[in-house]
């Protein structure tokens, strides 16, 4: 059994990088406003938007795996989150569960941020190539 303090600790080290993700993708939405067709632009705002989802995402968990540091019945957490986003109350989740949906949503982000920057780099360079 893993030392659910350390493992949590550990966690929300990880989740503090949102950060660096939400500062990541301000180059190439700045880049796109620079240098691309307005069409273009909308195509990257939509990524942009879906990697600060994720941030947001990332920022929450962060506090809320804080507050799971210091309360000890899941099922009062549980519940309290269910009233709070209009849920019905289901099964308690472990911590273990828990661990692997901040898995989950830690790799989506890092996959956000990674097709912002790849979609925007090959569109300046289509951009290019085609005016050039």
């Amino acid at each position: 059994m893993p030392n659910i303090n350390l493992t949590n600790r550990i966690i929300e080290i990880h989740l503090s990088s949102w950060r660096y993700f939400a500062a990541l993708s301000l180059p190439p939405i700045m880049l796109a406003f620079a240098c691309l067709p307005l069409r273009e632009v909308a195509a990257l705002c939509i990524l942009f938007l879906v990697t600060h989802y994720y941030c947001w995402r990332l920022w929450l968990d962060e506090r809320l795996f804080q507050l799971l540091n210091e309360e000890s019945n899941l099922a009062e957490f549980d519940h309290g989150m269910a009233y709070l986003w209009g849920a019905a109350s289901g099964k308690t989740r472990s911590m273990s569960e828990r661990w692997h949906g901040v898995r989950r949503l830690f790799y989506r982000a890092i996959l956000a941020l990674l097709a912002l920057w790849v979609v925007s780099l090959c569109l300046v360079l289509y951009v290019s190539y085609r005016l050039g």
